[in-house]
């Protein structure tokens, strides 16, 4: 990072706008991917207490995932007479015998600190008591005897006292003489109130800290599932633990259901944020091989009532059906939900079409009071953004959900992205979105769009980073918001920059003027190596062209790159690829290392696709794609064309053309301002954002459009290069307060790489 002597800025704070900023405008989005429920936020400490793990789940596991004992042949996984259907397996314990439980990680046993046990047993032979322990290395932590009664199951619950302090893990031991029948077997912290916890309480705080208007759940892609028997159905999660609804995760894991609707709202309720929960539009999640399913025609009325029930059980009175359920469950006020997503990222086809209508006209007949959100593809362009808004326009959606994982370029580029959407159409909701990394690099250029959207806010009403959670080495998607491990809680630069704006919600957005910040110019595509790989597969390649000029056959092998020459910024690429073996496709990398490079992956999900990327800084991006039709498959040769020139690049795959796409070479916006005004009755308040996303330090001087004394506090995020930052780590920048004041404005020095919010006071 270069340092330099910092360069003026001058920032004139104009009147109002006529935008006011929704206080709703910040949000969670809440989704159980990266062990973010169970392992997580969940509270739990035992791991598959309820023995339903399965192959279906992940390839290897089973009941006993997790879980040890001192003799294997003293323990039987049984299912001819369960507590529950949903709960279909339980384990048969014949003594003596000792079942360990490895949870997520050892407990961290504290002396004095309490532990509720609880499970279902039935004692098939015998009488007496299990006995229940924490147990570290060098011996045991917390213990207490639980009597186990025979006829039936029946429902167990005990509390462990910490003894010596350590890191334990549960222990069961059952006696000789002893058979029990063990489900549904949960350990959690107890709380200060004397109950057992259902948050775990750092990462509680930690979210709070956010100030969340609104929390999304339960997603994104596991909203509608990978095929119709795995689509989200909340009733199904409600309910006591072993009535609920447990399968398989979308990302790769189990779902306990533990944190299911019901603690969902009471989340909500707990961090005084509105629901908004996403249900599936009637189709299953289009990543699955056959593309998306969806409901039969004949099933859409239950599944539409399914949804209308939803509504009911969120807002309904005690007087109503689901109303009534809520409150036997122990939440007899309503819960105040104000917005329904309806579908995620979906392909628009005409079963989606269909069904979205179902569902959205259904719930405006019977609740007009709640917002219900459209969807508008996976990235902000391509056929399905397209597609999403043209049906969004024509169904009169109120709030169209657009997503956008993109490089920091991207954001500092779309600065004004909003500006000219139509200010009498749709409002956006910006559902999830990251620029990518967790680097400074990332953080700022999220503050600039972030700086942006309160600006357009008068079309951009809702917004939500994600993912939020993810634990540290089980993470499936980067970046994320919030990693954590047993015992650390770890924010990124990310996460301090959305507190920072959450904190101070809502205002009149003032017009702002900046001299002194120029946009920084965009490379065009000036030429580089051209280099290809196939993951693990083996391909060849034959009749290998660069322009016009024939380049010996090449072998790709796994682990490996073929290097065939260079391009210029105008030229031409031809080859044909035959794999041998393998399942992977081929990526044709053009540039050089530490400059920008453009990326054709052919054969990308599941094999089935082809994209188009560019890397800016490191940082990858689809920049058109995935076009479905072609894949790379064993002992079919596939022949193609790439051509290049103007910044242009097409792509012929067989002689069909798939990819045509210029890059953008529009400037970055590194250095952005944004205000607004919270008038008071004694005075106004100013919010001032600054963004300084160079290797520059700034010496901002704010002129606001008033007379007098001003005093304030700035919240400084600094003292980090572009490039620190990395997943699964603490954030390398903490914000610090800086108190500012001045007559008619204030100065401020914004160091290189930094992000500033202010509020400054004026008195009347």
């Amino acid at each position: 990072m270069t340092h330099t002597i910092a360069a003026p800025l001058d920032v004139t704070v104009g009147g109002p706008t006529g935008t006011t900023i929704p206080t709703d405008l910040w949000g969670l989005f809440l989704e159980d991917l990266n062990d973010a429920l169970d392992g997580g936020l969940n509270a739990e400490l035992v791991r598959n207490g309820d023995f339903e793990f399965n192959p279906a789940d992940r390839d290897g596991w089973h009941a006993l995932t997790a879980w040890t004992s001192s003799d294997p042949a003293r323990v039987a996984v049984r299912r001819e007479d369960p507590v529950h259907r949903n709960n279909g397996t339980y384990l048969r314990l014949t003594g003596p015998v000792t079942l360990v439980n490895d949870g997520f990680d050892p407990v961290a046993v504290v002396p004095g600190a309490r532990y509720a046990f609880s499970a279902f047993t039935w004692a098939v032979e015998g009488s007496g008591c299990i006995v229940l322990a924490l147990e570290g290395d060098d011996g045991v932590l917390a213990t207490v005897d639980v009597p186990v009664e025979p006829g039936g199951w029946n429902p167990v619950a005990a509390e462990l006292t910490g003894q010596v302090a350590g890191a334990g893990r549960l222990s069961l031991t059952v006696p000789a003489g002893l058979t029990v029948e063990i489900d549904v077997v949960s350990l959690r912290p107890v709380g200060p109130d004397g109950a057992p916890l259902t948050f775990r309480p750092d990462l509680l705080e930690t979210l709070r800290a956010l100030h969340p208007a609104f929390i999304r759940f339960p997603g994104g892609c596991l909203a509608h599932g990978l095929g119709l028997d795995n689509m989200y159905h909340w009733k199904g999660t409600v309910g006591p633990r072993h009535e609920r609804e447990q399968t398989f995760n979308t990302w790769g894991y189990h779902q306990s259901r533990q944190i299911g609707y019901l603690e969902y709202f009471q989340l909500c309720r707990e961090l005084d944020a509105t629901p908004m929960p996403i249900v599936a539009a009637g189709v299953c999640c289009q990543n699955l091989r056959g593309r998306a399913r969806a409901i039969p025609q004949d099933e859409m009325p239950a599944y539409v009532q399914d949804v209308l029930d939803l509504i009911e059980f969120a807002n309904g009175g005690t007087d109503t059906f689901w109303g009534a359920r809520r409150a036997e469950l122990g939440s007899p006020d309503p819960f105040e939900m104000r917005y329904l997503g309806v579908g995620n990222e979906d392909e628009i086809t005409d079963d989606f079409r269909e069904r979205y209508a179902q569902i959205a006209d259904a719930v405006a007949a019977a609740y007009p009071d709640v917002t219900v959100i459209g969807t508008a593809g996976p990235a902000p362009f391509g056929a399905d953004f397209e597609a999403g808004w043209e049906f969004a326009r024509a169904q009169k959606v109120a709030i169209v959900d657009e997503h956008a994982y993109r490089t920091p370029r991207w954001f500092h580029q779309n600065i004004d992205r909003y500006a000219d959407y139509p200010r009498d159409g749709a409002l956006v909701y910006l559902g999830e979105w990251a620029a990518r990394t967790n680097t400074v690099r990332s953080a700022l250029a999220e503050a600039a769009f972030m700086t942006a959207i309160e600006r357009d806010s008068d079309v951009v009403a809702l917004a939500s980073y994600a993912p939020l959670l993810a634990r540290v080495g089980h993470t499936q998607w980067v970046p994320d918001l919030i990693y954590f491990d047993a015992e650390r809680v770890l924010p990124s630069a990310s996460y301090f920059v959305q507190q920072a704006f959450a904190a101070e919600p809502g205002g009149e957005v003032c017009a702002v003027s900046l001299t002194g910040a120029e946009p920084v110019p965009v490379p065009g595509w000036a030429g580089g190596a051209v280099r290809v790989s196939a993951g693990g597969s083996e391909v060849e390649l034959t009749r290998i062209g660069l322009d016009g000029a024939a380049v010996q056959p090449a072998r790709v092998v796994p682990d490996s790159e073929a290097h065939l020459g260079r391009l210029g910024g105008r030229g031409v690429l031809e080859f044909t690829a035959t794999r041998s073996s393998g399942d992977d496709g081929l990526v044709v990398c053009l540039g050089d290392a530490g400059g920008d490079t453009v990326e054709l992956s052919l054969g990308g999900w599941q094999n089935k696709s082809t994209t188009l990327a560019l890397t800016a800084d490191g940082i990858g991006n689809e920049i058109d794609g995935p076009h479905q039709g072609h894949r790379l498959l064993t002992g079919v040769p596939i022949v193609l064309r790439l051509e290049v020139g103007d910044h242009r690049f097409r792509v012929w795959l067989d002689g069909e053309l798939v990819h045509d796409v210029t890059l953008d070479l529009r400037p970055e916006h590194r250095v952005v301002a944004g205000a607004s005004r919270r008038p008071e009755a004694d005075g106004d308040e100013y919010v001032v954002r600054l963004v300084n996303a160079t290797d520059t330090a700034r010496a901002a001087s704010v002129t606001l459009p008033v007379d007098g004394a001003v005093t304030g506090s700035a919240t400084l995020l600094a003292g980090a290069g572009p490039e620190q930052g990395s997943p699964e780590a603490d954030s390398p920048v903490r914000p610090e307060q800086v108190a500012v004041s001045g007559s008619g404005g204030f100065s401020l020095c914004l160091p290189a790489w930094s992000f500033a919010s202010v509020v400054a006071r004026v008195d009347a």
